[in-house]
């Protein structure tokens, strides 16, 4: 686990950048917690969240507006999501850019839903870095206030780690030996039922022979 938080400590910049352009919230919270941890400023961890929102946002809109016609953007507009999505940017064009990024799911058709839209890009750019603005101060500081709790379950995690590994490895074990069973098992079972199979016929093939035999003698007789 401290090799993971130290990775992140020494990548955290790049990690929070990268992970707010093409994902989320989650790290937002990372970048807040590395700034609880001292690692860097708060203030930069909450820049590069809200620089990386921004763009990503502003990436998918400007594509789906100049690419309407990719195999990407067809691909989205045939999901069920975005018939939701453009419902809303319909009824609330204005209030759907800021909102869009804090609804699980719809982060991506709703961009594109915007890009077909008939918002102008002034108009997205001025609401996308409000929303971009809101979003990245309210998740990063939510990391950092909560950089306390974080800590307590690595340490946890750190714990229990030893635990798992050989839960983990007692399962993988027992797996094996079901599956070898299922697979061995069969061909014994095989086995048995064939060589019963040999038994009874043989059992059956001995009385005939004896009676073929019997009839012969009587006939040498007479």
């Amino acid at each position: 686990m401290y090799e993971i938080l130290s990775l992140i400590d020494r990548f955290g910049p790049g990690i929070v950048f990268a992970g707010t352009f093409f994902e989320g919230e989650v790290f937002a919270i990372i970048g807040g917690f590395l700034a609880y941890r001292g690692s860097y400023p708060i203030e930069l961890m909450a820049t590069l969240a809200f620089i990386g929102s921004f763009c990503g946002d502003l990436a998918v809109f400007l594509f789906s507006r100049y690419f309407s016609d990719s195999r990407w953007v067809v691909r989205w507009k045939k999901k069920p999501k975005f018939a939701k999505a453009l419902r809303l940017v319909d009824r609330y064009q204005a209030y759907f850019v800021i909102v869009n990024r804090y609804v699980y799911g719809l982060r991506m058709p709703g961009l594109i839903a915007l890009g077909l839209s008939s918002i102008t890009i002034p108009r997205f750019l001025v609401l996308n870095f409000i929303g971009a603005g809101i979003w990245a101060g309210l998740f990063t500081t939510i990391g950092y206030v909560f950089g306390y709790s974080i800590t307590s379950v690595f340490q946890w995690l750190e714990q229990m780690e030893h635990g798992v590994m050989i839960g983990l490895a007692v399962l993988f074990v027992l797996l094996g030996l079901f599956f070898a069973w299922q697979q061995g098992g069969s061909v014994i079972r095989d086995k048995i039922l064939s060589r019963g199979r040999e038994d009874g016929a043989g059992e059956t093939l001995e009385p005939v022979a004896s009676r073929i035999s019997g009839s012969g003698d009587r006939k040498a007789k007479d």
